[in-house]
């Protein structure tokens, strides 16, 4: 008799996710799923460990281009940049945020230019909009958001969203989010009217977003 497997609730969400997004971590996991439980991350790492016993998913053992992290996945696994952005994700549920719109390698200007991540998320009455640009060699591209940012098509991606949720009247630029390892001297700076919050890979500091 062939043995039955049990999937929990948490088994299938896992699943989904990384149908949905590509791939997940133990911490990532951690957070969304398991971010009340006191050995939240030994269970994280269970489940994972579990669904790919099963062959639900695969796993690519400390992966350099992964931050030397285990990544689960389905079909193919995400790079650093994605994961980093899944990272943002992730702590944004573990803080409590819904998520409204969450788009990796978001175009703009025609496919001229991508951005890491594009969110939209709502914590206590305020509804806040994220540019996420990963940054690992190099310094970000300052030209690149002076473009996007006259282009007009973040303000308008970003109204039409807040329009869908009920609200009206919104005439704002995401918050840009710039992921990197760097020690910055002073604070990064587009123009006035772009507000630049700085993290580091490991996201150290992470509620000052929401300040």
């Amino acid at each position: 008799m062939p043995l039955r497997i049990y999937y929990t609730d948490e088994d299938h969400k896992i699943l989904q996710f990384v149908e949905e997004y590509g791939s997940i971590t133990i911490k990532q996991c951690q957070n969304m799923f398991y971010n009340r439980q006191d050995k939240g991350y030994e269970m994280a790492r269970r489940h994972l460990a579990k669904l790919t016993n099963y062959g639900k998913l695969k796993m690519a053992v400390r992966d350099f281009n992964c931050g030397g992290r285990n990544v689960y996945y389905i079909n193919k696994k995400l790079n650093f940049h994605n994961l980093l952005t899944l990272d943002y994700y992730s702590n944004l549920i573990k803080h409590g945020a819904k998520i409204v719109y969450f788009k990796q390698e978001q175009p703009w200007l025609n496919n001229k230019y991508f951005s890491d991540a594009y969110c939209c998320y709502i914590i206590g009455n305020k509804v806040i909009f994220d540019i996420i640009e990963v940054v690992r060699t190099k310094n970000i591209e300052v030209d690149k958001y002076i473009q996007i940012f006259n282009s007009n098509e973040a303000h308008d991606l970003s109204k039409y969203i807040y329009n869908q949720l009920g609200g009206e009247n919104l005439e704002l630029f995401p918050h840009l989010i710039v992921i990197d390892d760097v020690k910055h001297k002073k604070k990064l700076y587009i123009n006035d009217d772009i507000k630049v919050i700085q993290l580091n890979f490991n996201l150290d500091n992470f509620t000052n977003i929401f300040i």
